[in-house]
C-alpha cells in the first residue's frame, strides 16, 4: 500500500550508496577544480595591481592605432617600390632600344665604309654593286671589343675564306666570287683597273649631288660615308 515503507535488499542498499558516493565524489572535484582556477585568475590580477583599467584601455588602442599605421606605411612603401620598380624597368628598356639604335647605325656605317672602299678598286658602278655586297655583310664583335664587317653566309655565319685554315673571308675574296658570278660580272671592271688618271669632279649632279669620277680612289676614300648617304654620286 502507498505510504508503506519500503524494503530494500542489501544489494540496493549497496548501490544507493555506491551512487552517492559517486555523486559526493564528483562535488569534491568540481569544488577542487574551481578553487584551483580562482587561485590561477588571483594569481593573473596579481600581476595587473596598481594598473588604471583606464589607462590600459587608452595605452592598448593607442598601441592598436600605431600598428595600423605602420600596416599603412608599409603598404605605401611596397607600392612605392613598385612604383620605382616599373620606372628603372622603363628606363633599362629604353637605354636597350637606343643602344641599338646606336649600334644599328655604327654597324651601317662600318659596312657601308668597308663595302664602299673595297667595291672602289674594282667597280665603275659601286652604287649598282653596294646592295648585294652590303647583303653579305655583318658586324661582329671580337674577343677585344672592337668591331669588324664579316662576309656571312645566308643563314648569318661568317664565310671561311680561302687561304689555310679557318679565316674569315675577305672583301677581296668576295669581289673575286662576285666577279665570277655572270649576274654581278658585267658591274665590274675587267682586270681590278683602277681607272688611272681620273680626278674628282667639281661639278654638281642634278639636284645639286657632288659626283666623283669612278676611278677616283682617293675621292672614294675621302667621301665614304656621303656616297653611302646618296649625298655623293660616281660617275
Amino acid at each position: 500500500m502507498a505510504g508503506e515503507p519500503k524494503n530494500y535488499t542489501q544489494e540496493e542498499l549497496d548501490a544507493i550508496l555506491a551512487e552517492k558516493v559517486g555523486e559526493l565524489d564528483g562535488l569534491k572535484r568540481n569544488q577542487a577544480e574551481a578553487i584551483k582556477e580562482a587561485k590561477a585568475a588571483k594569481a593573473k590580477l596579481a600581476g595587473y595591481e596598481g594598473i588604471d583599467p583606464e589607462e590600459f584601455k587608452r595605452l592598448k588602442q593607442a598601441a592598436d592605432d600605431a600598428e595600423k599605421k605602420r600596416l599603412a606605411g608599409e603598404g605605401d612603401f611596397k607600392a612605392l617600390e613598385a612604383q620605382l620598380v616599373k620606372k628603372m624597368a622603363d628606363q633599362e628598356a629604353a637605354h636597350t632600344v637606343t643602344t641599338q639604335r646606336y649600334r644599328g647605325a655604327i654597324e651601317q656605317h662600318l659596312i657601308d665604309a668597308e663595302a664602299v672602299r673595297e667595291l672602289a678598286q674594282h667597280s665603275d658602278s659601286p652604287g649598282l654593286l653596294l646592295p648585294h655586297v652590303k647583303s653579305q655583310m655583318k658586324v661582329m664583335e671580337e674577343s677585344d671589343g672592337k668591331f669588324v664587317a664579316r662576309v656571312v653566309d645566308a643563314s648569318g655565319n661568317v664565310r671561311i675564306g680561302k687561304g689555310a685554315g679557318a679565316a674569315p673571308m675577305t672583301l677581296p675574296e668576295l669581289m673575286e666570287e662576285m666577279k665570277a658570278d655572270k649576274t654581278f660580272a658585267p658591274a665590274f671592271r675587267g682586270s681590278g683597273s683602277s681607272g688611272g688618271g681620273a680626278t674628282r669632279s667639281t661639278g654638281g649632279a642634278s639636284g645639286g649631288v657632288a659626283t666623283i669620277a669612278a676611278g677616283d680612289k682617293k675621292g672614294f676614300i675621302d667621301n665614304v660615308e656621303a656616297i653611302a648617304k646618296g649625298k655623293v654620286n660616281v660617275v
